[in-house]
């Protein structure tokens, strides 16, 4: 196996070593800020986006690792305790079983035991927390708080991990009675467990007694509805002195905001948002920014000193070819609006729109696909998800590092591949490779891979892409003003409408599938925020167009939607531009 060698693994953080957390993770400081305040914050972002990469880099043990690295002394002003919900205790499913008073109490009971034990947990990794002196007076008081008698011969971090395993089981053999309801009285809370317990060990080591504990949950989206509720409730708490929530959720699906006890979280008053996609992907927008330091960052990793754009080189004849274009819209443009200096950014908005357009449209029905390559193409391609930014990066590699290894087993069979830069056509063959990929796991797979979705669910969605592909196919060749538009909104909706049900329910389909991401932006009446769609850019290649893409949207009204599902059509009268915006001029 090469995977080792290769610099873009893209592995799911949880699944990463310390060392490569470290290695890997660029460092965002924006980001880094919220998530080292006093403040409960929201991290938002669909699967991919780097939260849990986020959370892991600000834990204790990697930041532990990271000073020791540097060879500095790590202070216990601040401590992250990181808290996976993606694991089998927050699946359990007997609380379904339950009436709800009794399901609550239960939800409950395992959040609060998986916090508590990430908390000793953390605590217990430690040195100067390990050093002290009055270990069964502490362990009488913690015993004392919990209601039980702790182990002896331990820890005492460890002697209440044990206790969390005894009770964890004792409460699984009270759910699987034929008298649920007797596990009800000897429930945990976060007021009965992991507070008391955050003071009581607070009060006993000196080094945490002004410690604030962030606690960061990572998967929120996986907890079920009566956790959920349960930890709005603890983000409404007020006090924030000893400790905060950072919870890190997949857009959308974690969207209710109510307290176990009927309240409302209010962004800004109880919690920060902080969103890690970014719909813009030019060289001048933050994401792209990012994209470049962490790919570098990766090849600087591999010992390979090479820039981004030199490492993944954009296509000769493709680059030639535009630049020519760019000259000759450029006289159109000049022609169309004039020299005058009040004209220029007309200028300049007609050469951005019409360029690319240009080359796609001139090229023959019959020839090959474009060549998608270069590292701007890369970072248009993810559609601002880091891990579709690495993937087409780890097979490009992959292929280099196999080529390799098979040509110097003919010459050289004691060397070792080293892959300096990945050529044009590599990358062409392989982004053409996954998006194929991706049209066929769409069409045929979506149905049994996608909870949720059926098999005519899942031909409508397959459907609805391919409508959509036609669509911006018809676009690119024949419209006058958005050529490269390739994000859609809705219009004329209608809630109780069957097509407006059906075709939400295939948006939640394909959002699931990260076939489809939903971003917020401004909109064309009034100023006001909406939801709008923009289709995995992966995709676009195998039909053909560009994934590049313009800032534009366009707009498309529910029924036409629909009728794409049925029949894979969109009828090109159907839709109005959004106007474009100025990012991209």
């Amino acid at each position: 196996m090469t995977h080792d060698r290769n610099p873009f693994v893209f592995e799911a953080a949880n699944n990463l070593r310390d060392e490569q957390i470290l290695d890997h993770f660029i460092d965002d400081h924006n980001h880094s800020r919220f998530l080292k305040s006093v403040r409960n914050v929201f991290l938002v972002g669909e699967r991919g986006s780097g939260k849990t990469m986020a959370l892991l880099y600000n834990s204790w043990r990697v930041q532990k690792l990271r000073a020791e690295k540097q060879g500095q002394h790590l202070p216990l002003d601040s401590i992250g305790i990181y808290v996976p919900c993606n694991t089998l205790l927050t699946h359990k499913a007997e609380y379904q079983l339950l009436d709800d008073r009794l399901a609550s109490t239960v939800s409950e009971h395992f959040l609060v035991l998986s916090i508590t034990f990430a908390f000793v947990d953390t605590l217990g990794s430690i040195q100067q927390l390990n050093e002290q002196s009055d270990v069964e007076q502490i362990r009488d008081e913690v015993g004392f708080i919990l209601g039980e008698d702790l182990p002896n011969g331990k820890s005492v971090f460890d002697s209440i991990k044990q206790f969390i395993y005894r009770e964890l089981l004792r409460t699984q053999r009270s759910l699987n009675s034929n008298e649920p309801e007797a596990f009800y009285p000897d429930s945990f809370t976060l007021a009965s467990c992991f507070v008391p317990l955050l003071y009581s060990l607070s009060e006993h080591f000196s080094d945490i007694q002004k410690t604030h504990f962030r606690l960061m949950i990572d998967d929120a989206h996986s907890l079920n509805e009566f956790q959920v509720r349960s930890l709005n409730s603890w983000i409404a708490y007020r006090d924030h002195s000893r400790f905060s929530f950072k919870v890190a959720t997949a857009r959308s699906d974690m969207s209710t905001k109510v307290t176990a006890l009927g309240g409302s979280l209010l962004e800004g008053h109880d919690y920060t948002k902080v969103d890690l996609e970014a719909p813009y992907h030019n060289k001048y927008t933050q994401f792209y920014q990012l994209a470049r330091r962490l790919v570098k960052r990766r090849l600087q990793n591999a010992s390979i000193d090479t820039e981004p754009e030199e490492f993944f080189p954009m296509n000769v004849s493709m680059r030639s070819d535009l630049d020519k274009l760019e000259q000759v819209v450029l006289q159109e443009a000049v022609a169309k609006f004039g020299k005058s200096a009040d004209n220029q950014e007309s200028v300049r908005d007609y050469v951005y729109k019409y360029t690319r357009a240009r080359y796609f449209q001139q090229r023959s029905p019959r020839a090959n696909r474009p060549p998608y390559s270069g590292f701007e193409m890369l970072v248009f391609l993810s559609t601002g998800v880091v891990r579709n930014l690495l993937e087409p990066c780890f097979w490009m590699f992959e292929r280099m590092i196999s080529d390799t290894v098979v040509n110097l087993q003919a010459t050289q069979p004691t060397q070792v591949a080293q892959v300096t830069q990945i050529p044009s056509k590599v990358q062409t063959e392989e982004i053409l490779k996954m998006s194929n990929r991706k049209w066929d796991w769409a069409r045929d797979s979506i149905a049994h891979d996608i909870d949720g979705c059926g098999s005519e669910d899942g031909r409508r969605a397959y459907q609805l892409l391919d409508g959509l592909a036609k669509h911006f196919r018809h676009r690119l060749a024949n419209h006058a003003s958005e050529p490269r538009s390739l994000s859609f909104t809705i219009s004329a909706q209608h809630s109780d409408a069957r097509d407006s049900i059906g075709i939400q329910d295939l948006l939640e389909i394909l959002r699931k599938a990260q076939l489809l991401y939903v971003r917020s932006g401004t909109a064309k009446e009034g100023g006001k925020t909406e939801n709008y769609y923009v289709p995995n850019r992966i995709l676009w290649p195998s039909r053909g167009l560009d994934p590049h893409g313009q800032h534009a949207r366009v707009s498309l009204t529910e029924s036409a939607l629909w009728q794409a599902a049925l029949t894979g059509e969109i009828d090109p009268e159907s839709f109005e531009d959004e106007l474009q915006g100025k990012l991209w001029s």
